[in-house]
């Protein structure tokens, strides 16, 4: 076990690196995109996007996760996900070109037609990725994934920035988005010297692990891009435009810090298989997920303002009480994220089901009601609304799973918790306080308040609980082991 935790600890922060490094870029590709383009560009390319991602439902048996779960994955299983990968693409792509006017019509968008032909253009390139790649997680050769990570996102914006500033439309948006399929299909080989041939010999038995996943995956797709079309449908494409930005910078620390965690997390627990070791590897991330990430997110909606105006401009005020809700979704979410890679490293993947059903049995009513009484901000609150049984539900069959007492829970979150309760509500007198200084110092100002109230009260929280073992330890220990390096 000690073998696989020290890769899992190595390939975390491999991960976590990449992502910092590709959001990074993310970030600032976004912020210069926001200042060229208006809402509406947004929108417009969120709504053929929306349909991609339905389409795609036909194809979403996550089926490198098999090869990941498969000790014994043979050439023949490779390759038969490759074919696969490449039939969809044409698939989906004939269909997006299909549905291009029919959308149009639906959306009442009479710009959208060319850019499903592109971004049909996009989905056919993708296809061809080399499936080689899935190695690299599989084996836990994370800096290989960072390479091939950091190149394609380093193409795709540089080649998006220099078409915002070219064009100043949507067009900049789709171009970057085919150069940058483009880029993931060479550096693929480049990177790995697999090399896939057609066959179709494993499908059955591919098909056996994710049929559960194939369900999951739509039901998945329903939850973060359902709320995409109602949007859309009602308020039309500069709404939906500010939504999709709002969306994005809310659920930064659950989205982008977390997600290189799981890259690392499901083929770490499948190689542990034993419960208790799993148990002791998910509250340790757990911790650390509640220690850095979730104030992080929380920090996002003390500061949505501030960081608003400062960041994107006047133009998008309207994505600032929408931010403010989401970002606490995003940080419930943040320490929801690791129960799937435990269920499915142990074979119980309808759980992944049954957990996404319970959730958009309370999101989709929520949404019908809630948008029409508070506007966008209502799609805020109904996911909100849509954590309070899916939540208990999740951590129930995680415990069970794994064996762990709810007092174990309590100690790895309790201490964290509390800090960032202090922490926002001080930065939030503190941002109201100085509510007349100019929009970029306040965040300034805001953000050094909450690093510094928030390091304050868990140094106070772990001395007190007579410096506990938990997150904190571990994080102490590491930094003392980068200072000595």
């Amino acid at each position: 076990m000690g073998d696989i935790q020290q890769k899992m600890n190595l390939g975390i922060a491999w991960m976590v690196v990449a992502r910092l490094m590709d959001r990074s870029i993310g970030i600032v590709s976004t912020l210069i995109l926001a200042r060229l383009l208006v809402p509406g560009d947004f929108g417009l390319v969120a709504m053929a996007t929306a349909i991609a991602g339905a389409l795609d439902l036909l194809g979403a048996f996550s089926f490198d996760l098999a090869l990941i779960q498969n000790r014994n994955a043979e050439k023949r299983h490779y390759n038969t996900v490759w074919t696969f990968n490449v039939l969809f693409g044409f698939c989906c792509g004939a269909l997006l070109i299909l549905l291009a006017a029919p959308a149009a019509d639906f959306y009442r968008e009479s710009r959208l037609p060319p850019v499903m032909y592109v971004l049909a253009a996009s989905v056919v390139i993708a296809g061809f990725t080399n499936v080689g790649v899935v190695n690299f997680r599989k084996d836990l050769h994370f800096r290989s994934e960072f390479n091939f990570l950091f190149l394609k996102r380093v193409t795709t914006f540089v080649v998006t920035v220099g078409a915002a500033f070219t064009f100043q439309s949507y067009w900049a948006l789709l171009i970057g988005m085919v150069v940058g399929r483009i880029a993931q299909v060479l550096i693929s080989y480049r990177v790995n010297d697999y090399r896939p041939a057609f066959t179709l010999s494993a499908a059955r038995e591919l098909f056996h692990f994710s049929k559960w996943l194939l369900v999951n995956n739509a039901l998945v797709f329903l939850l973060h891009d359902g709320c995409t079309f109602i949007v859309g449908r009602m308020f039309g494409a500069t709404a939906l435009g500010t939504y999709s930005i709002a969306y994005e910078i809310s659920n930064l620390p659950s989205t982008e810090l977390v997600a290189p965690i799981n890259r690392v997390t499901f083929p770490g627990f499948s190689r542990l298989a034993e419960p208790a070791d799993i148990a002791v590897s998910y509250l340790k991330l757990l911790g650390m997920i509640m220690l850095l990430i979730v104030p992080a997110g929380i920090g996002i909606a003390a500061v949505a303002e501030p960081l608003v105006l400062a960041a994107l401009g006047g133009k998008w005020t309207d994505a600032i009480p929408l931010i403010q809700i989401l970002a606490l979704h995003g940080a419930i979410t943040a320490t929801q994220t690791n129960n799937g890679p435990v269920w499915m490293a142990l074979g119980h993947t309808r759980h992944l089901t049954v957990t996404v059903l319970i959730f958009l049995s309370v999101l989709l009513p929520a949404l019908y009601f809630l948008l029409g009484t508070h506007g966008l901000a209502g799609a805020g609150y109904a996911y909100l609304l849509a954590h309070v049984p899916a939540v208990p539900y999740a951590m129930q069959v995680t415990k069970r799973l794994l064996g762990f007492r709810w007092q174990d829970l309590a100690a790895v979150i309790w201490r964290p918790l509390v800090a960032t309760a202090v922490m926002y509500f001080t930065v939030i007198g503190v941002s109201d306080a100085i509510g007349s200084m100019a929009p970029l110092p306040r965040l300034m100002l805001d953000v050094l308040c909450g690093i510094t109230v928030y390091a304050l009260a868990i140094a106070v929280l772990w001395i007190l609980s007579g410096r506990a073992a938990g997150a904190e330890t571990f994080f102490v220990h590491q930094v003392r082991a980068l200072l000595k390096r």
